[in-house]
């Protein structure tokens, strides 16, 4: 069973997009009031894009800005003031970064979902490719995720157990741009995750990679020790959301795993 947070209770969620008290809301009541900056590992988009519409529709008052991006883009971002209410990383290593600098309360991170790799291929899979021993083909452009993203790291650490020598074509600052060269005809293959290719609409599918020789990613999710927000209700009923049956739905139907 997984572990969720707790919602606080009613009447917290229920203060999100007024203020509890009995005076009027002033004139900067209305759209817009509050506005949470959520940052979040480029592999979730699309289910956070989904959540974050159901979070707009329950609290009109409370703007949502995404930033979608690699996980180590997204701590650097942080790190040089980028305004931040909750973040949520493709790995453990990242989010730790953010607690041992402050931004990140430890008590706070919480496992939001896992992952495994595989390798992304064209539509129909043109060049017929199986395995990973097939990306080693000289036919084969393969593109990967930098080495300082999860992504590119998860992918390396599998190659080099499975002692098999790559050379990609690129290297990516996000599994999103892993899968956008290979659904733009710009590499015959990638390595991203095994949700990027059940993405609907894309040009891409994925060939699953054996468990005996794959990595299973998490995703941890926390808030900011300090919102950028100032809007505690806010920060919490939206974690909540994510962290509820919504999320779990959004989030299982996108073919991520729930701890």
């Amino acid at each position: 069973m997984r572990r969720r947070l707790r919602f606080l209770g009613l009447v917290a969620v229920g203060c999100v997009a007024a203020s509890c008290s009995s005076a009027p809301s002033g004139p900067t009541s209305g759209a817009g009031e509050s506005e949470l900056n959520v940052h979040v590992a480029a592999s979730l988009s699309a289910v956070f894009e989904k959540l974050g519409d159901e979070f707009a529709s329950q609290f009109p008052d409370v703007t949502i800005r995404f930033n979608f991006a690699g996980s180590s883009t997204l701590v650097t971002q942080i790190r040089e003031g980028a305004p931040a209410d909750v973040v949520v990383m493709a790995d453990s290593a990242n989010m730790d970064k953010l607690v041992s600098n402050g931004d990140v309360n430890a008590g706070d991170v919480d496992e939001l979902a896992r992952n495994e790799l595989a390798i992304l291929v064209e539509k129909g899979n043109p060049s017929a490719i199986t395995s990973l021993d097939d990306l080693t083909r000289p036919d084969v452009r393969v593109v990967l995720c930098d080495e300082a993203q999860p992504c590119g790291r998860y992918a390396s650490q599998m190659l080099e157990a499975e002692r098999i020598d790559l050379t990609p074509a690129s290297r990516e600052l996000s599994a999103a741009a892993v899968l956008s060269r290979v659904a733009n005809g710009e590499a015959d293959a990638g390595i991203a995750y095994v949700t990027d290719g059940m993405l609907p609409n894309d040009n891409v599918e994925a060939v699953r990679i054996p468990s005996q020789v794959n990595v299973t990613t998490n995703y941890p999710i926390a808030k900011m020790a300090k919102p950028n927000s100032g809007n505690a209700n806010a920060v919490e009923a939206f974690i909540a959301l994510v962290r509820g049956p919504s999320g779990d739905e959004a989030l299982t139907n996108a073919g991520f795993t729930l701890p």
